[in-house]
């Protein structure tokens, strides 16, 4: 099994290889097995690829499925199929037209998904787009732009207003608002900054200043900032 390397302009079929390493407009027709796959530049691949370790940097598009043990996007970033992976760094901006599946995801930058994003603990620091259900075991957002999900669950939520320029993306957000909207959120704890959303649902819930929620229904407490705007809540069995 041997080593697969492009650099300018270079186009060959898949295949299974050791490496795999895309420089410049890099292209590769037909499913791509790898232990590893590294993309610099504009490079585009048709097919599924399957690797244990996947090195984003730049532009590269992925026409089918990405199955990945570890994946690290830099750049602009896009799988018009699933991705499925163990752990996930993404910076910049990644668009996934499929779901997400996986344990963890660290986001700093932008992510869309087309569909819904399922993994174990999502860390987002920036914005991102889920056109389905967002489900983690924890959630914790650091709004830096506009964000949307379907809707939201899992049992440790957390939103917060980001007030920091560490991570430099404030330069990119810096005509946007910061806020979260959402049809639905429901966790075990609910903790909650700048967020729009028609129902609430937890055990024990927060809503925080920026918010304004139609419906809350808690089991155990609820604190409510007086900045906040909640229409109705209930304490429910």
């Amino acid at each position: 099994m041997g080593d697969l390397i492009i650099s300018g302009n270079g186009s060959t079929a898949g295949g299974t290889f050791r490496n795999v390493k895309l420089n410049g407009n890099g292209k590769i027709q037909g499913d791509t097995y790898c232990e590893v796959l590294e993309c610099n530049g504009a490079s585009k691949i048709e097919g599924n690829v399957k690797a244990n370790s996947t090195v984003v940097n730049g532009s590269t598009k992925i026409s089918g499925n990405l199955t990945s043990e570890r994946v690290s996007f830099s750049g602009s970033s896009k799988v018009e199929g699933d991705l499925t992976f163990e752990n996930l760094i993404s910076k910049g901006a990644s668009k996934v037209a499929g779901g997400v599946k996986g344990e963890k995801l660290l986001v700093e930058g932008t992510i869309a998904i087309g569909k819904d994003c399922e993994v174990e603990e999502a860390n987002f620091q920036g914005g991102f787009t889920i056109d389905g259900l967002l489900n983690a075991d924890k959630i914790f957002v650091s709004l830096h732009g506009k964000s949307y999900a379907k809707e939201i669950g899992g049992e440790t939520i957390k939103v917060t207003k980001s007030n920091g320029t560490s991570l430099g993306l404030d330069k990119i957000f810096k005509v946007l608002s910061r806020d979260l909207t959402a049809e639905v959120i429901e966790g075990d704890i609910v903790e909650l900054e700048y967020t729009k959303a028609k129902v609430v649902r937890g055990n024990t819930i927060k809503i925080g200043i920026g918010c304004e929620i139609e419906l809350v229904e808690y089991k155990n407490e609820l604190e409510t900032n007086k900045s906040a705007k909640v229409i109705e809540s209930r304490k429910i069995d």
